[in-house]
């Protein structure tokens, strides 16, 4: 809307509520509850009088969409492997070995990464690595970090370890697509 910032801040927003359902759905999130949830935000969105407060609500809806996929795909796994897939999550700027999970886990090294895999359907080195360029990719798009900040924050060796990785993941390297995304905008 040309006339009001308010009313093109609430289309953002439910643009942004749709395409949240739709990830979350793809993570695992049952389609009823995804829909029931993406109609009680727009409409509550609807409500708001003010572009800060629209800002906050955008904010809790888009996380608690993703606290329930979090939530759902956890509860497919077992209680060692959930622990691990939470710490690596949370210790994701971190250097996350399998000795330290092992540890973290009470289990021996060998038995962790053959019920990890067992479980996830991948190891836990291509694990870490795939979520690391998750959230390299959503620094690349919502920051202005260099490649080499970046890849020294997610603990990569060197920025061409990190734009290898990134490539093997992605099929692009991050200045590609940190250039695709900034054309969206």
């Amino acid at each position: 809307s040309k006339k009001s910032h308010l009313r093109s801040k609430k289309n953002l927003g439910i643009t942004a509520i749709t395409l949240a359902t739709r990830a979350a759905m793809e993570g695992g999130l049952h389609h009823e509850i995804a829909y029931t949830l993406s109609d009680l935000y727009i409409q509550d969105l609807e409500e708001l009088p003010d572009i800060k407060t629209v800002d906050a609500f955008l904010e809790q809806a888009l996380s608690d969409f993703a606290e329930r996929v979090r939530k759902n795909k956890q509860q497919k796994y077992s209680k060692p492997i959930n622990m691990c897939l939470n710490y690596i999550f949370t210790h994701l700027y971190e250097d996350i070995t399998l000795p330290s999970l092992a540890i973290l886990v009470d289990m021996h090294p060998n038995y962790l990464s053959s019920l990890f895999k067992k479980e996830v359907g991948i190891s836990i080195a291509d694990y870490i690595q795939s979520t690391k360029i998750d959230e390299a990719k959503s620094l690349l798009t919502f920051t202005d970090y260099s490649l080499l900040k970046i890849s020294t924050i997610l603990n990569f060796h060197d920025q061409s370890y990190f734009t290898k990785v990134f490539k093997k993941y992605t099929g692009i390297t991050p200045k590609k697509y940190k250039n695709s995304t900034s054309e969206w905008s």
